[in-house]
């Protein structure tokens, strides 16, 4: 009696397990553990790894031409190798920390400490203090009668300048002269002359006091910072078309506002206009040519200058998870992977997990392939599994 040959797998699809897997063909896996289907549609034992670090790591941050890695470890924001780890920063806070990248620049922003890296892993200040208001008065002078106002500006030690403190104003009668006192270290002084409406570069004093008896045409550029704000109250942070983004929850409203930098300015935040509203808490900002992805807790948006689009009625996975391939955007969302832009859900129609409650996820490529490998805080549900 003939018997007839046992089945035969070619190749192996993948991974399926939203299907029945009664239903399935041989070639799909219902779980696969510790395994890697090739190109070719074979079946290998997945790479081991071994610990190249010890310490009380809660966030870590590679740049994308894998030159730098920065970790906080213990608390402590820190350059590494990889094996040895040098103090950049006590931090004050334990929040989760975001990063992003810009000209050569890694920001941070916890909510409470921030800080910008350079090359050469030295820190500069990104959130400044607003300047204090100095104190004017009245003594003997010759300058013309009339309304005066004075402000202040911090001149940052790279040479960056913040925006102004509230302005002072004081008349003048004839044969005065404007003195200015308590003007804060590092300071520039800018004075509106009798009753106009321009501030003017007067002095970047050394000291904390001056005296001003000279004709408007002594002073110097025009003040341009005008309504300028340090970086706001923010968690996620994201670098997008030459500005640095920052999103701030409500929870009274249950919605976020999401503040941008000035161009190239990314100190200096205008918070009565420079800002778009989301319905629910961003959990990510990611990148990309056609718009900023804005990932929340409920839906996944896309920004553009023209406003705000709904992409998937199912929020993202809080984390630092989203990467570059080829024109498209990879992240981690509550049910899978998904790319942009143009929109798609990679994994939906073959494969449901459970999404954890963060994730940390980036592409691989080794062995002639690209994977996008996702770390995942165990919790939540599947969505849709079989």
């Amino acid at each position: 009696m003939a018997t007839s040959a046992p089945p035969r797998i070619d190749r192996f699809l993948g991974l399926n397990n939203v299907s029945d897997a009664l239903r399935l063909g041989l070639g799909w896996l219902v779980t696969a553990n510790n395994v890697n289907v090739t190109d070719t549609g074979s079946l290998v034992r997945r790479d081991g790894y071994s610990r190249s670090s010890v310490g009380s790591f809660t966030s870590a941050y590679a740049t994308r031409d894998y030159s730098r890695l920065y970790v906080v470890d213990g608390g402590v924001l820190k350059s590494s190798n990889g094996t040895d780890h040098v103090a950049i920063q006590a931090l004050a806070s334990t929040a989760r920390m975001f990063w992003c990248e810009i000209n050569d620049q890694v920001f941070y922003n916890n909510g409470t400490d921030s800080g910008i890296l350079n090359r050469a892993h030295s820190r500069k200040t990104w959130r400044w203090d607003i300047p204090s208001s100095p104190t004017v008065q009245a003594v003997t002078g010759s300058l013309p009668a009339g309304l005066y106002r004075v402000l202040v500006t911090t001149r940052l030690a790279d040479g960056r300048e913040t925006g102004a403190s509230d302005p002072v104003e004081l008349v003048l009668t004839e044969g005065q002269a404007l003195q200015i006192s308590g003007i804060p270290a590092d300071s520039n002084v800018y004075i509106a002359p009798a009753d106009s409406t321009v501030f003017s570069l007067a002095a970047s004093p050394s000291g904390t006091a001056m005296v001003w008896n000279h004709s408007p045409d002594a002073l110097g550029r025009d003040f341009v910072l005008d309504g300028l704000d340090p970086l706001p109250d923010c968690d996620v942070i994201q670098a997008w078309k030459g500005r640095i983004y920052a999103s701030q929850y409500d929870v009274t409203n249950d919605q976020s506002a999401v503040w941008f930098s000035q161009p190239l300015g990314f100190h200096l935040f205008n918070l009565a206009r420079d800002f778009f509203m989301v319905p629910g808490k961003v959990v990510m900002l990611a990148p990309h040519d056609a718009g900023l992805i804005v990932g929340t807790d409920k839906a996944i948006h896309a920004y553009t200058p023209d406003g705000l689009t709904l992409l998937a009625d199912y929020g993202v996975v809080p984390g630092q998870h989203w990467t570059n391939d080829e024109g498209r955007t990879l992240f981690w969302s509550t049910r899978g992977l998904c790319a942009g832009l143009p929109f798609t859900n990679l994994t939906a129609s073959r494969v449901s997990v459970a999404p954890g409650l963060s994730a940390g996820g980036t592409l691989v490529q080794t062995g002639g392939q690209k994977r996008y490998l996702v770390a995942l805080q165990q919790g939540g549900s599947a969505f849709n599994s079989f």
